[in-house]
Protein backbone atom coordinates (compact mmCIF):
# COMPACT_ATOMS: atom_id res chain seq x y z
CA UNK A 1 0.00 0.00 0.00
CA UNK A 2 1.42 3.63 -1.11
CA UNK A 3 2.34 5.53 1.83
CA UNK A 4 -0.40 8.28 3.16
CA UNK A 5 0.02 11.74 1.86
CA UNK A 6 0.34 14.44 4.35
CA UNK A 7 -2.70 17.49 4.31
CA UNK A 8 0.17 20.03 2.74
CA UNK A 9 0.99 17.34 0.26
CA UNK A 10 -2.44 17.32 -1.01
CA UNK A 11 -2.89 21.23 -0.62
CA UNK A 12 0.02 21.94 -2.75
CA UNK A 13 -1.21 19.02 -5.20
CA UNK A 14 -4.40 20.73 -5.74
CA UNK A 15 -2.90 24.29 -5.49
CA UNK A 16 -4.66 25.42 -2.62
CA UNK A 17 -2.57 28.78 -0.88
CA UNK A 18 -2.61 29.38 2.43
CA UNK A 19 -5.10 31.78 2.39
CA UNK A 20 -7.50 29.25 0.88
CA UNK A 21 -8.44 28.28 4.81
CA UNK A 22 -12.27 27.20 3.55
CA UNK A 23 -11.33 25.00 0.90
CA UNK A 24 -8.35 23.77 2.64
CA UNK A 25 -10.59 22.53 5.38
CA UNK A 26 -13.22 21.27 3.28
CA UNK A 27 -10.30 18.82 1.55
CA UNK A 28 -9.18 17.90 5.07
CA UNK A 29 -12.57 16.68 6.15
CA UNK A 30 -13.19 14.82 2.98
CA UNK A 31 -9.96 12.98 3.32
CA UNK A 32 -11.07 11.75 6.90
CA UNK A 33 -14.28 10.56 5.92
CA UNK A 34 -12.62 8.88 2.83
CA UNK A 35 -10.53 7.31 5.03
CA UNK A 36 -12.87 5.97 7.39
CA UNK A 37 -15.25 4.80 4.50
CA UNK A 38 -12.01 2.89 2.84
CA UNK A 39 -11.21 1.58 6.31
CA UNK A 40 -14.67 0.67 6.92
CA UNK A 41 -14.95 -1.47 3.46
CA UNK A 42 -11.83 -3.10 3.91
CA UNK A 43 -13.21 -4.56 7.36
CA UNK A 44 -16.43 -5.22 5.73
CA UNK A 45 -14.52 -7.74 2.93
CA UNK A 46 -12.57 -8.53 5.75
CA UNK A 47 -15.54 -10.16 7.43
CA UNK A 48 -16.61 -11.88 4.16
CA UNK A 49 -15.89 -15.81 3.46
CA UNK A 50 -12.77 -16.54 1.90
CA UNK A 51 -12.25 -18.05 -1.57
CA UNK A 52 -14.75 -20.13 -2.99
CA UNK A 53 -16.94 -22.27 -0.75
CA UNK A 54 -20.28 -24.70 -0.86
CA UNK A 55 -21.23 -24.58 2.97
CA UNK A 56 -23.27 -21.87 4.08
CA UNK A 57 -21.84 -18.33 4.49
CA UNK A 58 -19.70 -17.62 7.80
CA UNK A 59 -19.28 -14.18 8.35
CA UNK A 60 -16.63 -12.69 10.80
CA UNK A 61 -18.54 -10.82 12.95
CA UNK A 62 -15.69 -9.09 14.95
CA UNK A 63 -14.87 -7.24 11.66
CA UNK A 64 -18.40 -6.49 11.13
CA UNK A 65 -18.39 -4.94 14.23
CA UNK A 66 -15.20 -3.11 13.73
CA UNK A 67 -16.47 -1.56 10.72
CA UNK A 68 -19.77 -0.39 12.77
CA UNK A 69 -17.36 1.14 15.13
CA UNK A 70 -15.39 3.19 12.71
CA UNK A 71 -18.40 4.51 11.45
CA UNK A 72 -20.51 5.05 14.24
CA UNK A 73 -19.49 9.32 13.98
CA UNK A 74 -18.53 11.90 11.52
CA UNK A 75 -14.35 11.84 11.59
CA UNK A 76 -13.28 15.46 12.82
CA UNK A 77 -15.01 18.90 13.48
CA UNK A 78 -17.09 19.36 10.12
CA UNK A 79 -20.56 20.12 9.09
CA UNK A 80 -21.71 16.51 9.47
CA UNK A 81 -23.33 14.39 6.47
CA UNK A 82 -26.56 14.59 4.84
CA UNK A 83 -27.71 11.42 4.59
CA UNK A 84 -31.15 12.57 3.36
CA UNK A 85 -32.38 10.20 0.47
CA UNK A 86 -30.44 7.81 0.53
Amino acid sequence: MAKEKTDQQVFKEFGLGADQKTLRALVSSQRKINGRLYKSIEAILDALPKGPTQSSLTMDFEALAKAKEINDAVPGDGVGCNSAGI
